[in-house]
């Protein structure tokens, strides 16, 4: 493991099917604009900006669909690597017939001749209207040619791994938070012959591609405090060490924690974080509290941390460093079988938008701002178990979490 300032990994799954053609296109409607109104003007029946705008049926994104589907990418524009946008306009009459289509701006003649002939292929739209009386109206799309692998990207129908657990296709890779994220790849199906092989390993749904997710499964940190090191150096980093290793650790500061009075009483628990240095001799010094969960809980975290005695300081290529260490202090209390609350169990039912996730899948992944609705029915007595196992099967004994994300 190498130590370096904060590694953090950003990752944006972009979804796009195509910006809104009419978004498209309003810049060349600007530019076109004193030209519109000359024609305007010579046949009024013809329209630039009316009340109501011409539909394809079905909306934009089915107009989206029809020219992919319908394009036949020319063999000469393959082999040249043409590609790009040709912006094509023409005018969907008073009936709803697509008209005198024309290229405003081109790429070359075979990928001009073909856009002009897929927007031929254009059914009939709802006309336009003006004042409530149907007009015909110039409309301008961009026909986008892209290779395969260029206009690919990770879809609803790309297969997602957590922890190389199978997610439910759709998954929603944005409701996830990137703070609790190790890295993430995503396996693109081309060449065939990687594509075959997505599908081998991870099924027929990594035909459309796979996205791989880790997360992090220790919530310690390490930084590098010092700036100046071996840059020649290609030895791995050792990591400073509590005395006997990690597990040592955690029953170390379990051993030493006495819980707070007050904390006891109010039934405080959690999660204390502390940053402390480590120095080239091994001591500890600079204990801080970076989150916080109860002020009694955070002076005895730092107490505790403090206790610790000196660690194998971290090295790299024979030199020691001095490294900052950012260690979680659990708060647990131990209550009676009879005084426990409910609490999700691998057995819980979770439906993120009305699929069924995985028993593993770990709520604490998620970023509840990307959220729309997050309900727990906890199965709190034998009515409402009823009713939960009724609706939702047997497994709703363990509780149910509702969860719904932004659309």
């Amino acid at each position: 493991m190498c130590l370096s300032k904060t590694l953090k990994f950003v990752f944006v799954f972009s979804l796009a099917l195509a910006a809104s053609i009419n978004a498209q296109a309003t810049q060349l409607r600007a530019a076109q604009l004193a030209s519109d109104s000359v024609i305007s003007q010579k046949d009024d029946s013809v329209y630039s900006v009316v009340d109501k705008m011409p539909e394809f049926p079905g909306g934009d994104k089915e107009l989206i669909r029809f020219i992919n589907k319908k394009i036949h990418y020319p063999a000469d524009a393959k082999k040249k690597n043409e590609q790009g946008k040709v912006i094509v306009q023409f005018v969907i009459s008073k009936t709803g017939k697509v008209e005198n289509a024309t290229v405003l701006k081109g790429m070359s003649a075979s990928l001009d001749k073909e856009a002009l002939r897929v927007v031929g292929k254009l059914p009939a739209w709802t006309p336009g209207e003006q004042v409530g009386n149907k007009v015909a109206v110039y409309k301008v799309v961009p026909v986008i040619f892209q290779d395969e692998e260029s206009a690919w990207s990770v879809t609803d129908k790309t297969l997602v791994l957590i922890d190389n657990e199978k997610m439910p296709l759709g998954f929603d890779t944005q409701i996830l938070s990137s703070a609790k994220l190790a890295s993430a790849r995503i396996l693109k199906p081309f060449p065939k012959e990687e594509k075959a092989k997505l599908i081998d390993k991870y099924g027929r749904h990594a035909a459309n591609g796979v996205v791989l997710i880790t997360t992090k499964k220790d919530e310690m940190e390490y930084i590098l405090a010092d700036t100046l090191i071996h840059t020649d150096c290609k030895e791995q980093d050792v990591l400073p060490e509590f005395p006997g290793g990690k597990a040592k650790m955690m029953t170390y500061i379990a051993d030493s924690i006495h819980y707070p009075f007050v904390a006891q009483r109010l039934k405080t628990q959690g999660k204390v974080f502390v940053q402390f240095l480590v120095d080239k001799k091994g001591k500890i010094s600079d204990a801080r509290v970076i989150r916080r969960a109860d002020y009694f809980l955070d002076r005895e975290a730092l107490r505790v941390v403090n206790s610790m005695p000196n660690w194998t300081p971290g090295s790299k290529c024979g030199e020691k460093l001095n490294v900052y260490v950012t260690l979680p202090v659990s708060f647990k209390l131990e209550v009676p079988a009879a005084e426990k609350e409910w609490e999700k169990n691998d057995n819980t039912i979770v439906l993120l938008n009305g699929v069924k996730l995985p028993a593993s899948f770990d709520l604490k992944l998620l970023s509840f701002t990307s959220l729309a609705t997050y309900i727990v029915f906890q199965p709190s007595t034998k009515e409402v178990v009823k009713k939960l196992v009724s609706k939702y099967g047997k497994d709703a004994v363990n509780g149910v979490v509702l969860i719904t994300t932004n659309k």
